[in-house]
């Protein structure tokens, strides 16, 4: 594999592990509001399947206490 095509398979897997947090806090306030299960609110915002595992860790570890 190329030096530049390995350079961009890391920049494309580096941009799938990032999280958007404008998308976390109206998913918050859907399942607040709305009684939504986290996985609903996922589907209704149309998170891509391969990164809802992140989501729903970054949701359970900074915003629900146990």
């Amino acid at each position: 594999m190329s030096a530049v095509l390995a350079q961009e398979f890391d920049i494309d897997l580096q941009s799938d592990n990032k999280i958007d947090y404008m998308l976390i806090r109206h998913m918050l306030r859907s399942i607040g509001l709305n009684h939504w299960s986290v996985s609903k609110a996922m589907d209704e915002y149309d998170v891509p399947e391969e990164q809802r595992e992140i989501y729903m860790e970054t949701i359970a570890d900074k915003f629900f206490v146990s």
